[in-house]
């Protein structure tokens, strides 16, 4: 679901929003070749593989540490979910909700700032096991479920319908935050999770699907939505909404 990554998502991300961020930055950025580079270049990079390794083995280990992170906070928000199907909880309810169990940052822990885990990111990115914890960071649907009966059934209108849905929840959650008077007592990343479970348990009422169903026919249908204006407006709308919520700037992709 296109909307959850930025959530993230953390997840899908949920440790760190801006994380997931800077994953997908890294990961579409074209890459230098070193071929072309002298004697001299590879000289200097034999010199630094020492701390090259180092450096390395401190990113997996973070990574490590993400998907920990995220695996915990992900249980969570299944069963907060679910809870909030049945229990009427407000906004900020939800976010102390949140607050309570959300782990230690793998990056604010370490005093790490999102821009050096970017050069990591990039300065190691063929590495195989980066590559593997980032795609599994990113969280991509399980394959089994993108053909079963269940998500073949649904269709296209259904994913615009749904994302419509999520987007007149996430204004009415906007409305609801900006009136709050606490409402700065909550960091983005709270805000954001706590979001993703009041519009997770609401559309999953509404639609009888949970968001692992729709990613998956999101991913089903990919192709279909890569040049379908409406999905494309409603998307744009839904990362406007989520900018006003956290009170961030909206830059369009």
């Amino acid at each position: 679901m296109e909307w959850r990554k930025p959530l993230l998502a953390a997840g899908a991300a949920s440790c760190a929003v801006a994380v997931v961020w800077y994953l997908r930055k890294a990961r579409a950025r074209p890459v230098a070749l070193d071929d072309s580079r002298g004697e001299e270049d590879k000289q200097k990079r034999n010199e630094n593989d020492d701390g090259e390794g180092l450096a390395k083995e401190q990113l997996k280990q973070i990574l490590k540490d993400m998907i920990k992170c995220q695996e915990q906070m992900k249980s969570f928000i299944k069963d907060l979910t679910q809870e909030l199907g049945t229990t009427a909880l407000s906004f900020h309810e939800t976010c102390q909700r949140v607050k309570q169990v959300q782990p230690a940052d793998p990056l604010e822990s370490r005093g790490l700032k999102v821009m050096e885990f970017d050069k990591l990111l990039l300065k190691h990115q063929h590495d195989s096991d980066v590559r593997d914890a980032i795609a599994k960071i990113m969280g991509a649907p399980n394959p089994t479920n993108a053909v079963s009966d269940k998500i073949q059934s649904i269709s296209v209108k259904d994913i615009i319908d749904i994302h419509t849905f999520m987007l007149q929840e996430l204004q009415q959650l906007i409305k609801e935050h900006s009136g709050s008077e606490r409402k700065e007592a909550f960091d983005t990343k709270t805000v954001t999770i706590a979001a993703q479970a009041i519009i997770g348990s609401k559309f999953e009422t509404q639609f009888s699907l949970t968001s692992e169903d729709v990613e998956s026919a999101v991913l089903m249908y990919h192709a279909n939505l890569a040049t379908d204006q409406n999905f494309a407006q409603i998307n744009i709308k839904i990362s406007h909404a989520m900018s006003q919520l956290l009170g961030t700037p909206f830059t369009p992709s």
